[in-house]
């Protein structure tokens, strides 16, 4: 049931992004270049729904961070965005690239139509199905065939996180994919997916991942596989022992154990 307090929080949040989205969009606007290439594209690809302060948000991440190898999971709008950044990093001497995925054919197709000639360079788009993956009692989706990089960030705008096998709800599998698979620390921006923020919390800590809810984004500082927690064990009752109640009815709280990732969750 949706109390009075939630629908006054979420009328709070819905006015308040509003108004971060017309901040942003005159950010781009200031930009003639960008803002022409990327309102170019928005009206090729028929694309609604833009999210001008999330694109916002990356643009200065890869501006500020300078990363070298990034996966982003989902082409579209945020191509644009990242490609145009590292092309400006370029130009201060940081040479960078972009590795996206994309499950759905007819975004792939439209994808490497709408590309600029110029940044192709710096984007290699990869049409890939998706499967379900799983860490512990989490089950996710990701990209099957992620090219083996040095990836140094990672954007999650896809794929869906409705499991391929029951429709349920699950989480994006990749990011967490990449980290296990990772000699490197790996940081990432995660786009309104907040299951995936959630299982991510709870992999790597609160304090490696936040959840912004002004702007809808979630943030993970730099992420290796020592940073992985997961269960003892011996006892995996331990994981929830903390929420125990002797009276009452006691709602299970989880909580992973801080120790080295072992590989074999």
């Amino acid at each position: 049931m949706i109390t009075v307090a939630n629908r006054i929080k979420s009328y709070t949040l819905n006015i308040t992004r509003r108004e971060i989205e017309k901040r942003y969009l005159a950010n781009f606007k200031k930009n003639n270049e960008l803002w022409e290439i990327l309102n170019s594209y928005i009206l090729a690809s028929g694309s609604t729904g833009c999210g001008f302060g999330d694109y916002w948000t990356l643009y200065n991440f890869v501006r500020k961070n300078k990363p070298k190898e990034i996966l982003e999971c989902g082409t579209g709008i945020s191509t644009i965005v990242i490609a145009y950044a590292l092309i400006e990093n370029e130009k201060e001497g940081f040479r960078g690239s972009i590795t996206s995925m994309e499950s759905v054919e007819e975004y792939y197709n439209m994808a490497k139509i709408l590309l600029p000639k110029f940044m192709m360079p710096y984007v290699d788009i990869i049409f890939s199905p998706v499967i379900e993956d799983y860490y512990s009692l989490f089950r996710g989706v990701r990209y099957k065939n992620i090219p083996n990089k040095k990836y140094d960030f990672v954007y999650v705008d896809g794929p869906s996180y409705i499991a391929p096998s029951d429709g349920t709800i699950a989480f994006d599998y990749d990011y967490l994919y990449i980290v296990k698979n990772s000699k490197t620390p790996v940081s990432a921006i995660i786009d309104k997916r907040v299951s995936t923020c959630y299982v991510l919390q709870k992999v790597f800590g609160t304090e490696k991942v936040r959840y912004n809810a002004l702007k809808h984004l979630g943030f993970v500082d730099p992420c290796s596989k020592e940073d992985i927690l997961h269960f003892d064990e011996i006892t995996p009752s331990d994981a929830f022992a903390e929420s125990f109640k002797i009276f009452g009815n006691t709602t299970l709280t989880l909580k992973f154990k801080n120790s080295k990732y072992l590989g074999k969750l």
